[in-house]
């Protein structure tokens, strides 16, 4: 795995270059540990590269999970997230590596990381949480969308699902069901028409699985009533030591995809480590095929009655 680890230094990116390590000792990988100078007086730019040269050099020597990995430093000049994009293709990187923005910070989310999502050519780790070992799982929500299906070629591709527990989540909204209780349907049939939703998903997502030749896998899998905002933030809050895996859905609507509620809210709880799989770049190759054919059987679902005695 060729990972692209962008540093400023700060505490939030010896996170995310200590996580870089770990996953490259894992994976035999290699990291190119890289910082951007953004300036405009040439004097002053000239004068910060020499600098950050020096700090780049001293990252790399100083952090432990970095010793036994193959890792190149690289200083340059520019736009960060211009410069970063630039850089992870003239080295074509499988992953960048990035820290989290800052918590409450709205200049810090709608900058670097952000503008990266929106040209990124290849996914993006944004480490939010202390990288203290390997992850322990990962946890890949699934709408059944062509983002989804990325997510989990992603994972497997990248090596991030080998030898941990994977936990493939679905969650759903049963249709009607505000209106079943305002009707004074009693709780039993209430519950049981929330089940057949429940089943209906689970083979669903046995469906998707298999039409991208993933049933195999013996990951788990959730199906959770609740709205997907809701229930990917709980369960991320529960499950502070695993990876969550989204895929960006189209990138004229990344910034609603990354920046929306689920993302955002993940992030500001400080529990989780995002990989985010954007759509490929225009010019990027032929994509593998979409898990298209248990999107499909959503519409051969057939209506659920609640049948009173």
């Amino acid at each position: 795995m060729r990972m692209l680890v962008a540093t400023d230094f700060s505490p939030r990116s010896q996170r995310s270059v200590r996580r870089a390590g770990i996953l490259a000792g894992q994976h035999g990988g290699n990291v190119v540990l890289m910082h951007v100078v953004d300036g405009t007086r040439p004097r002053e730019v000239a004068r910060d590269l020499c600098e950050a040269k020096r700090m780049t050099i001293e990252q790399v020597a100083v952090v432990p999970e970095l010793f036994r990995v193959a890792c190149q430093p690289l200083v340059v000049a520019g736009c960060p997230p211009d410069a970063i994009r630039d850089a992870a293709m003239a080295h074509q990187a499988d992953l960048i590596v990035v820290g989290a923005p800052h918590q409450g910070s709205a200049r810090d989310c709608g900058g670097t990381v952000r503008s990266l999502i929106l040209a990124a050519p290849c996914p993006i780790l944004v480490v939010g949480r202390s990288a203290l070992s390997p992850y322990a799982g990962v946890m890949i929500p699934v709408d059944f969308s062509d983002a989804s299906a990325r997510a989990l070629r992603s994972a497997v591709s990248l090596g991030v699902a080998d030898d941990v527990q994977v936990t493939v989540v679905h969650a759903f909204e049963a249709l009607g069901k505000p209106k079943l209780s305002a009707f004074g349907m009693p709780r039993e049939h209430i519950d049981g028409y929330v089940e057949s939703w429940r089943s209906s998903f689970a083979e669903e997502i046995e469906a998707f699985l298999d039409a991208g030749g993933l049933a195999g896998q013996d990951w788990s899998r959730r199906v959770v009533e609740g709205s997907p905002d809701e229930v990917i933030v709980r369960l991320a809050a529960r499950m502070p030591s695993e990876l969550l895996v989204m895929g960006t859905h189209a990138r004229t609507g990344i910034r609603k995809a990354f920046m929306g509620s689920v993302t955002e809210k993940v992030l500001a709880a400080g529990g989780m480590d995002i990989l985010v799989v954007p759509p490929p770049c225009p010019g990027a190759g032929q994509q593998a095929p979409p898990l298209s054919r248990a999107r499909d059987r959503r519409a051969e679902r057939p209506a659920f009655r609640v049948v009173t005695a």
